[in-house]
């Protein structure tokens, strides 16, 4: 499958990417079919040129843009869908839920506990673990006074 993607040239601190049309399994920098433009990031007159015609003709055969080159054809004219990969949420950790799971129980109510109170005991645990931090940053060493 063909991929068009950056190849980073250019000296330490002042990249120059070329626009490059490649086999995917290829290394980035690797041996590439043609090279079809180029990017300068640093460059504030003309920073993308890129060769429409040649681009077109590879996503004809059925070469695939990456995602940053996706969005800089965009710039030039090209109407490409860019993936957006979502964040990783913050997930629970499964020590509240377990925590959670006791308190019901100590609760000894034969239902399954409503919203309402699982909101209470994890009110309840964020209670008690800001009173931990809080009792080990009062926890000081008594400081022994000289002695003459």
């Amino acid at each position: 499958m063909l991929v068009i993607r950056l190849s980073r040239k250019g000296r330490r601190n002042r990249p120059i990417y070329r626009i490059v049309v490649a086999e995917h399994s290829r290394p980035t920098d690797g041996k590439f079919v043609e090279v079809v433009g180029s990017y300068n990031s640093i460059a504030t007159d003309k920073p993308l040129s890129v060769e429409k015609d040649r681009v077109e003709y590879w996503m004809s055969k059925g070469a695939k843009p990456s995602n940053t080159v996706a969005k800089l054809l965009n710039k030039v004219g090209f109407n490409l869908e860019v993936i957006k990969k979502d964040k990783p949420s913050k997930q629970k950790s499964k020590d509240s839920d377990k925590k959670v799971k006791v308190k019901a129980e100590e609760t000894k109510t034969e239902e399954v506990p409503t919203e309402e109170v699982k909101e209470e005991v994890k009110e309840e645990l964020k209670l008690e673990a800001k009173e931990e931090v809080v009792a080990e940053e009062v926890k000081e060493e008594p400081k022994e006074e000289p002695k003459e």
